[in-house]
């Protein structure tokens, strides 16, 4: 196992990235100090030759003129809160609108905009720690919230570990943004991805993509990944969510709770299968179909819609809105803590 952290460039205003890298025999994984990405997941396919699974690109420049949160942390709440409001102890919280109206992955200055600092996880010595802070306001969100993503190696995995304080009373929902094409990140479509999902529904949105606060069973519809199947199977089906969305772009509701298997991906053509656990109630499958980058990737790379596929492990979207859904309110003196795993290995032939 070794860490290492060194310069990786220069933000647009000049900030100095940090690059730190963590490795062991079966995994590399290269983590960004602008937004806390994670710039590159190498792992090894069926013929034993190196991977990078995760969809990025080549500067820091790049990563902020793009708008897609790629490898991005995000919060303080990711995903969506519908018109850009929230009650929260009897007052209403308006915060900054960025899409149709409503506010997405924290406004305009959330998370995936953030320089972090990174650090040697104290005590150890095979993780780093990223910390930064959201002050009180930003983008109408109240409370000086302070937050901590501890990465580290388990073997063939990725282990993310999210921890958050605030001094007031405010909301906190936290994900991470990678997009991951396991045939490698240069590949094309992942459509012919072969995807199951621990889940028996998933929530129902509106064409803006604010939940109702209903769930819905996935059984006997397009939207079913508890049997495996590729993501393109059905993507096309004339089925409301998913003409609405242009492809998957839903919460689904992972079974149990705490620490546990949450979804499976393969990559045909490698090989590689990737599992996801969370201890969060939810994971936002995404089919990368709004894609469109302004700048080529990494190593010179071309993407486009549904070159990938996001599993944004999550607190629901829009909970603040839906007493119905699990609390996302963050107290003083009771941090938040979750937990969200990326393993690999190779799927049977």
């Amino acid at each position: 196992m070794s860490v290492s952290i060194q310069d990786f460039g220069k933000s647009t205003s000049g900030q100095t990235v940090k690059l730190a890298t963590l490795k062991n025999d079966f995994i590399e994984v290269q983590l960004l100090s602008y937004a806390a990405i994670i710039h590159r997941i190498i792992v090894k396919d069926r013929k034993g030759n190196p991977v990078d699974v995760v969809l990025g690109y080549d500067t820091a420049a790049d990563y902020e003129l793009n708008t897609d949160s790629m490898g991005a942390a995000v919060g303080r709440f990711a995903n969506r809160i519908a018109g850009a409001q929230f009650p929260l102890y009897e007052e209403i919280v308006h915060i900054t609108p960025n899409q149709n109206g409503n506010c997405l992955h924290s406004g305009l200055h959330g998370f995936n905009h953030t320089m972090f600092d990174v650090a040697l996880t104290p005590g150890e010595t095979d993780s780093v720690t990223m910390t930064a802070t959201s002050p009180a306001g930003t983008d109408g969100f109240p409370g000086n919230f302070e937050l901590t993503i501890q990465y580290s190696l388990a073997k063939s995995g990725l282990v993310i570990r999210y921890g958050a304080t605030t001094d007031a009373p405010t909301v906190c929902n936290m994900t991470n943004h990678s997009y991951f094409n396991l045939n490698g990140h240069a590949s094309g479509s992942a459509l012919g991805h072969r995807v199951t999902v621990d889940a028996d529904f998933y929530l129902e949105a509106d064409a803006a993509s604010i939940p109702t606060g209903r769930k819905l069973p996935v059984k006997g519809t397009p939207m079913d990944f508890t049997e495996e199947k590729t993501l393109g199977l059905d993507i096309g089906a004339d089925f409301t969510p998913l003409t609405d969305c242009c492809g998957y772009d839903q919460c689904y509701v992972i079974r149990d709770s705490g620490l546990r298997h949450a979804a499976w991906a393969v990559g045909p053509e490698t090989g590689i299968r990737m599992e996801v656990l969370t201890t969060l109630p939810g994971v936002h499958l995404y089919t990368a179909n709004f894609l469109a980058p302004v700048t080529a990737g990494k190593d010179g790379a071309h993407y486009a819609a549904r070159d990938a596929v996001c599993f944004e492990t999550e607190d629901f979207p829009d909970a603040p809105n839906h007493p119905n859904f699990p609390d996302t309110t963050l107290l003083p003196g009771k941090p938040y803590s979750s937990t969200t795993i990326y393993r690999f290995d190779l799927a049977e032939m």
